[in-house]
């Protein structure tokens, strides 16, 4: 049943974008970087804050927040092919996580609509993947999912707890969605969504999507 939900998709909840940042905010801060400045490899914030959306569920509201975080690119030019694309001048990584609006943030989205609501998670997720693709001079390195964990949890490593199995099966069934080649990555508190084609020693760790 989990598998069949998870693979047909359950219909997201139609859902809008909220607050004034947008993707547009985070490219039109990095024009405006000084690019004669050296590059250190240091990450930083942007200070246009996250990006925020929201959509009303059967039984709650919730949100979604996409943190990000920037660097300079360094790249080493060994010359490259004619007609090959320009590497991009900045690195990306965002975090997504959710929650229920208004609300304790100790409770869980526990309200048997789950699968509509990782759906719709999924949904604005793959939109902002593919919007932020269309800047071609800034290249999304990581995409990090951060599960809400149930207190009886506490501890238990997210792929052995049963929201982050939930994300997992998701995850897994879903990413294709995703613009380009992508890898799951198992890490203790989250999963890591990995721009290209990557493995490891450790079995089970890299999941290619």
């Amino acid at each position: 049943m989990l598998i069949n939900e998870i693979g047909e998709g359950s219909k997201p909840y139609p859902w809008k974008k909220k607050g004034f940042t947008k993707v547009e905010s985070w490219a039109s801060e990095l024009s405006d970087y000084d690019k004669t400045q050296n590059i250190t490899g240091n990450w930083n914030d942007f200070k246009s804050n996250s990006i925020m959306y929201g959509f009303q569920s059967d039984n709650a509201s919730y949100y979604v927040r996409i943190h990000g975080g920037w660097s300079r690119a360094l790249n080493i030019n060994f010359g490259r092919k004619p007609g090959a694309p320009k590497p991009a001048d900045f690195n990306l990584i965002v975090v997504v996580s959710f929650d229920l609006e208004g609300r304790d943030d100790t409770l869980i989205t526990n309200f048997g609509e789950q699968f509509r609501v990782i759906s719709t998670v999924t949904d604005i997720v793959a939109s902002f993947v593919n919007e932020i693709s269309e800047w071609s001079w800034i290249k999304l390195q990581e995409v990090r999912i951060v599960p809400k964990i149930e207190d009886s949890e506490e501890g238990v490593s997210i792929a052995q707890s049963k929201r982050g199995r939930l994300y997992l099966e998701y995850i897994k069934k879903q990413g294709h969605r995703l613009p380009g080649s992508w890898t799951a990555r198992i890490d203790d508190e989250y999963f890591t969504l990995l721009n290209g084609k990557v493995s490891g020693t450790e079995v089970g760790k890299y999941i290619p999507l």
